[in-house]
């Protein structure tokens, strides 16, 4: 893959069955088309999809609450995991939301207790855990970490972000694979 090649945009309801089928490869309890186009037409939701040559290869979203921001998906092709474009893509999320007007300062997500390397990418951009949903995912009734990130419309997280973006495309210049 191609850096300079991923374009970010909001889903529309013509990316749904490409969603979907991201959506089953990389979850045990995923949406239904029915709650997918029903997330999409709400106004205080955002889901962004990352494409690479026009097909869908991730996506991440959530809802707007007040001043806060809650992630409630992100996931990408099983072949692109590890590879960046999980970083990117929720680097382009938040740069979306500091521009938006609901002046969003919080996000928050909760993610698998068992999910080391999501918590790690959380990790990366300042969130950190707060507390724990008990048995939250019903499939197997996991535990959830609830992780939170403040301060996201302030300069020096902004700086941040850019220095994650330089630090993926560095080290897809380092494996070879030009920005």
């Amino acid at each position: 893959m191609i850096i300079n090649k991923v374009e970010f945009r909001p889903l529309t309801r013509e990316d749904l069955n490409f969603v979907t089928n991201i959506d089953e490869e990389a979850f045990s309890e995923p949406w239904s088309q029915t709650l997918w186009e029903k997330e999409l037409e709400r106004t205080d939701r955002l889901y962004l999809g990352a494409f690479y040559e026009h097909r869908l290869i991730g996506f991440a979203g959530g809802l707007i609450v007040d001043e806060d921001f809650h992630i409630t998906t992100i996931a990408t092709k099983t072949q692109l995991r590890a590879q960046g474009a999980a970083t990117l893509l929720l680097k382009n999320l938040i740069s979306d939301l500091i521009k938006r007007p609901e002046n969003i300062n919080g996000i928050t997500l909760e993610v698998r207790a068992s999910n080391e390397s999501a918590q790690a990418l959380y990790r990366k951009f300042g969130f950190a855990p707060v507390g724990i949903r008990r048995g939250y995912y019903q499939s197997d009734d996991e535990d959830a970490l609830i992780m939170w990130l403040y301060g996201v419309s302030e300069t020096t997280f902004k700086q941040k972000l850019n220095e994650i973006e330089d630090s993926i495309l560095e080290r897809i210049q380092i494996e070879g694979i030009s920005k």
